[in-house]
């Protein structure tokens, strides 16, 4: 699939989530989990009648509540879509709650000794799971007695986890089981007794790795605690405040003592994910590609130059091979719709390739500094990459307009950069598809604008229209309004 016809980003969701209020209790005999989700949100329309969220395949919803009042509901693939017993209106507070069960999924694993969560947070809580819906978090676990239990954010009681600072949904996360505890009131470790052999090891790296990101970011680790969980199965997961990773991965620190680029990579995302996350999927390199050049560098700066070259020549090695296999891909790439398609390696390793090319462009010191310079301006927001461009180019000293074009922007099939510019009355868009200018046009007129034409690919074009009075305000209906592409 070409850059050229692929489908931009779904449109905007048309209200924001403040926080979620969840309960569960897993029940690993029956590989069932049942959960309680109260979810206050606020609608960014005049008037919202229907709310979308999203529900896994394997998630089984038993009921939704506005106080004492039964809505009706339907399931769509993987969404909910909840009829609101009255409209919720522009800006102001509403409550519901969602009862249901969960089955084992990509995003929920049960064992019989543990059960944890994998990336895909509506696998195991109904939510609205995109990378712009930030809110805050309080999460009760019930856990069997004598387990022990992680989850993100803080801790708030035996049973209980709290984030105070919205975040993505998919950095949600939590673990149970009968583990066994090493580390101290900052850093905690899970694990089996055959994990807990490699604990101080593993505790030295992970304190190690804080120092370097800490020193080469300028911002210290946000939270008070950190704590990794090694589990059965295959989980390489970050989440806020907390990590899940293989059991054989410590393991095999026994044979391969200097293999920590896995822990690191990991870390890593508590600045670049949790701390600063992209603004959607077509952004993704922002999180994997720095948590991977930044693993990178922390094995240059405790095994030596050798070794990081080493790393960014596998992934240029990925990298290359993944083009001539016709994957290439931008890292900026309107079409990556869901988290299934910005998977894959290209936000990884063309990612940290591309970083490791900026870093000998720009030299060392001006490279460090222009991080430090995106992490600070940028802490606890969502990005794009004209974030980390501008902050490079404030380091540098000098525009970085051709760098950013050819390896972030530039569609592989040299159709030209998307872009788009407006103003009042026009928009002028460049290799951009219907779908995008549809969406942006609805977020800036702040009413429903959708593409009527049924045309595919991407488009030059400008759009021009009378402005009126009521162009800025509110909609008084979530309906789908009259459509500005019906002449094109």
């Amino acid at each position: 699939m070409c850059c050229a016809q692929a489908a931009a980003a779904p449109a905007a969701r048309l209200y924001s989530v403040d926080s979620y209020d969840v309960r569960i209790a897993p029940d690993l005999e029956k590989q069932r989990l049942a959960g309680e989700v109260a979810i206050r949100y606020r609608s960014r329309a005049g008037s919202l009648a229907t709310l979308e969220l999203d529900a896994g395949l394997g998630v089984e919803i038993a009921e939704v509540l506005d106080g004492k009042t039964q809505l009706q509901f339907e399931r769509r693939s993987g969404l909910v879509l909840v009829a609101l017993a009255r409209p919720a209106l522009q800006g102001v507070p509403r409550r519901l709650t969602i009862r249901y069960r969960a089955g084992p999924g990509k995003g929920l694993k049960f064992f019989p000794d543990q059960v944890y969560s994998e990336f895909f947070t509506s696998d195991w809580m109904v939510c609205n799971d995109r990378p712009d819906g930030r809110a805050t978090l309080r999460l009760r676990i019930a856990a069997p007695k004598g387990w022990r239990v992680a989850a993100s954010g803080a801790p708030a009681g035996n049973s209980e986890w709290r984030i105070g600072t919205p975040v993505a949904p998919f950095l949600y996360g939590f673990a149970a089981g009968r583990f066994q505890e090493a580390g101290d009131a900052h850093l905690r470790l899970l694990g089996s007794a055959d994990v807990m052999l490699f604990a101080p090891a593993i505790l030295d790296a992970t304190r190690a790795a804080l120092r370097f990101f800490a020193a080469r970011t300028g911002r210290d680790y946000a939270a008070p605690l950190y704590t990794q969980v090694f589990t059965h199965a295959s989980p390489m997961q970050e989440n806020a405040n907390l990590t899940l990773l293989p059991e054989a991965y410590a393991s095999g620190l026994r044979a391969q003592p200097n293999d920590l680029w896995l822990l690191a990579h990991e870390l890593a995302h508590q600045w670049y994910a949790v701390g600063i996350s992209c603004r959607d999927w077509s952004d993704f390199w922002l999180n994997e590609g720095l948590a991977t050049f930044m693993a990178d560098a922390f094995l240059e700066s405790r095994f030596g130059r050798e070794r990081y070259e080493r790393e960014i020549e596998r992934s240029r090695g990925i990298y290359e091979r993944l083009k001539e296999e016709g994957k290439d891909r931008a890292l900026s790439f309107r079409a990556w719709n869901t988290p299934q398609e910005a998977g894959g390696q290209i936000p990884y390793h063309k990612g940290a390739y591309v970083l490791d090319l900026l870093r000998r462009e720009m030299g060392d010191e001006a490279f460090w500094r222009g991080l430090e310079i995106y992490t600070r301006n940028n802490w606890n927001r969502p990005v794009t990459s004209r974030e980390l461009q501008a902050a490079m180019e404030a380091a540098a000293g000098k525009t970085l307009d051709g760098f950013f074009e050819e390896w972030v922007y530039e569609p592989v099939d040299g159709g030209g950069r998307p872009s788009m510019q407006s103003r009042r009355g026009a928009v002028t868009a460049k290799a951009t598809p219907l779908a995008a200018l549809a969406r942006n046009l609805s977020l800036a007129r702040r009413t429903p604008v959708v593409d009527s034409t049924g045309a595919h690919g991407v488009f030059d074009l400008k759009l021009e229209w009378t402005p009126d009075d009521t162009s800025s305000a509110a909609p008084e209906s979530t309906e789908i309004g009259p459509s500005l592409f019906t002449a094109l």
